[in-house]
């Protein structure tokens, strides 16, 4: 059995004498920042390499690329093989290449491609098209989001599933079993949505393409209107239902006060038996068996909300009194709704104007069904890891007792093939672990370069900044301009103390945090494009936002008063803050 194991210790030198292979960070900084444990790299690593990076070089007809390894584990952050990255663009036609597709790849790469003209049409493309038509009857944009309501209706199904992990009864073989069987199905589900990922990169340009040369949207204002206020985007629904429990407890005088002097576990605590809390917990418990595989953050090694429903009940008490989620989200409707009606007034002026605005009316239909698509693609994937978490955990437990573990948590510092190996040895494994988790906690704070070569060590030193006032740049992802104290988020848990109004300053953002995200008065991220989680909250509710403004974790404090300028493109440190 061939293992995905987890890289050499940071700062260690690889095979570069044989391979210098080129790897990024920035297309899987979209949707895998921060650090990542070896448990989660090797399934949903595995998976990506298997069912979405290695089928599609075959079905493009790549030969070449066949054997190249896609992902890469560094410094515990996931990186991307660069030169199939490459080679996928150069069969994209160019007028769907942008520069946000262009800033995935390292800025060597880039200026080969300046040059590459790839026709709208050519014999090659269309013979892809075939083979595409003839491996995969599903990957076509007019039938691809059928496919995926059907894998989304499937996996809801399996969210009810009890897979009876935690009984004394059930082997620990059985338990693998399980895991591989969830192995295969999330692997099945990525087949069918990761045609749905590339269609959201490739439907969005076009579509502002057509508004541009068709509509006269030059500047792109109304097009930047046609993907918010969409029905059917989970987070946004979350939001709006941890909103109406909010406003539920508000209503009502004893829940309101409980919530108002309580912790989340205080709040459980208190309400668990009582009467006067009867239907607010029915309300509560139907959310958790909706929504409650949400993961604190995005690696496996996270407990969700249904193992922490303390956190939601905090979440719920930060948003007593707050209606902006519903309210933006009918705003939003609106103005989506006029901008469509204003492109496709515009676009069916003349004697080409009927078939032009169809075919416009269509590729807006991919957009927006794809966008959705791209957003709930993680909340479905939840439901399969919070199966693999509950079954490893039980795994862990066991080798605990057996004194091969010190405790449960260990074993996401295992890769699933060591873990199948030593349950099949029965070995002890603590040291590894030990070393892994070392290293782990290290990478969380890491700062590692965009790109990397293979055999390039990473420095694990921190810089320090001691500036009283300073200006940080970056790039707008949500216009506006805002002054306000920052909130430095390095971990979920840092989210208990936020306060209404605070300016969020994170890495990442993660879908767990949405409901946090809509109180915010401006959000300052190091990582992340256009179409990455905190672009699309910070624009659906309209919060000043800036994106890829490096060293901003560093060096800003909790408490300093910032200033959040995106036409400038830039963060003022006006004042420091008493927090060290």
């Amino acid at each position: 059995m061939q293992t995905r194991k987890p890289d050499n210790p940071i700062g260690d030198r690889a095979d570069g004498a044989k391979s210098a292979r080129l790897w990024t960070r920035a297309l899987s900084q979209e949707f895998w920042a921060g650090a990542v444990t070896p448990l989660m790299f090797s399934i949903a690593g595995g998976l990506i390499e298997e069912r979405m990076a290695q089928k599609g070089v075959r079905i493009a007809g790549l030969k070449g690329l066949e054997d190249e390894p896609f992902l890469k584990s560094f410094g515990g952050h996931v990186y991307l093989n660069s030169r199939i990255l490459e080679e996928i663009v150069r069969l994209i036609p160019s007028v769907l290449v942008t520069q946000e597709v262009l800033g995935f790849l390292p800025e060597a790469t880039r200026e080969g491609l300046s040059g590459v003209r790839v026709p709208f049409f050519s014999v090659k493309s269309l013979h892809i098209l075939s083979r595409f038509f003839m491996i995969d009857a599903d990957w076509a944009p007019s039938s691809n989001y059928k496919a995926y309501e059907k894998a989304a209706a499937r996996i809801e199904e399996v969210k009810g599933i009890d897979l009876f992990v935690d009984e004394p009864k059930t082997a620990t073989s059985d338990l693998l079993e399980k895991s591989r069987c969830l192995y295969r199905e999330m692997g099945d589900f990525l087949d069918v949505v990761s045609w749905g990922v590339i269609f959201a990169y490739l439907a969005e340009p076009l579509t502002e393409l057509l508004a541009a040369r068709w509509g006269n949207d030059s500047e792109g204002e109304l097009a930047a209107c046609l993907r918010v206020g969409l029905e059917g985007i989970k987070t946004f629904e979350i939001n709006r239902a941890i909103e109406t429990l909010a406003e539920e407890v508000r209503s009502d005088p004893w829940l309101n006060e409980l919530f108002g002097q309580s912790d989340g576990e205080g709040i459980i605590e208190s309400i668990r038996d009582d009467r006067r809390a009867t239907h607010f917990l029915d309300r509560f418990a139907a959310f958790l068996d909706q929504h409650g595989h949400r993961f604190l953050g995005r690696d496996i090694s996270y407990p969700t909300w249904r193992e922490r429903p303390e956190t939601v009940m905090e979440l719920i008490k930060m948003n007593r009194g707050s209606d902006l989620c519903r309210r933006t989200f009918r705003l939003q409707q609106v103005q989506r709704e006029r901008a469509e009606g204003e492109l496709r007034d515009r676009i069916g002026r003349g004697a080409l104007g009927p078939m032009r605005r169809a075919l416009f009316s269509l590729m807006l239909s991919w957009h927006q069904r794809y966008f959705v698509i791209r957003e709930n693609m993680r909340y479905h994937a939840d439901i399969y890891l919070e199966h693999f978490r509950r079954i490893y955990l039980e795994i862990g437990r066991r080798w605990q007792s057996r004194r091969m573990l010190q405790r449960p948590e260990d074993i996401f510092f295992l890769a699933r093939e060591e873990i199948e190996e030593a349950s099949e040895k029965a070995i002890g494994i603590p040291q590894i672990v030990e070393a892994r988790r070392r290293e782990y906690v290290q990478s969380r704070y890491l700062r590692t370069p965009e790109v990397i070569r293979d055999g390039e060590g990473v420095s694990a030193s921190l810089r320090s900044f001691d500036e009283e006032r300073f200006v940080l740049s970056g790039e707008t992802a949500s216009p506006g301009r805002v002054t306000g104290p920052a909130r430095i988020i390095h971990q979920p848990d840092d989210l208990l103390g936020f306060e209404e109004g605070d300016i969020l300053v994170a890495q990442y953002t993660d879908p767990s945090w949405s409901p946090v995200l809509s109180l915010v008065s401006g959000l300052v991220l190091e990582v992340g494009g256009l179409l990455s989680h905190g672009a699309i909250v910070a624009r659906e509710y309209g919060i000043p936002a800036l994106i890829q403004v490096e060293g901003a974790v560093e060096r800003i404090r909790t408490g300093d008063r910032l200033e959040l300028d995106t036409e400038k493109k830039c963060v003022r440190v006006l004042r420091r803050g008493l927090s060290p």
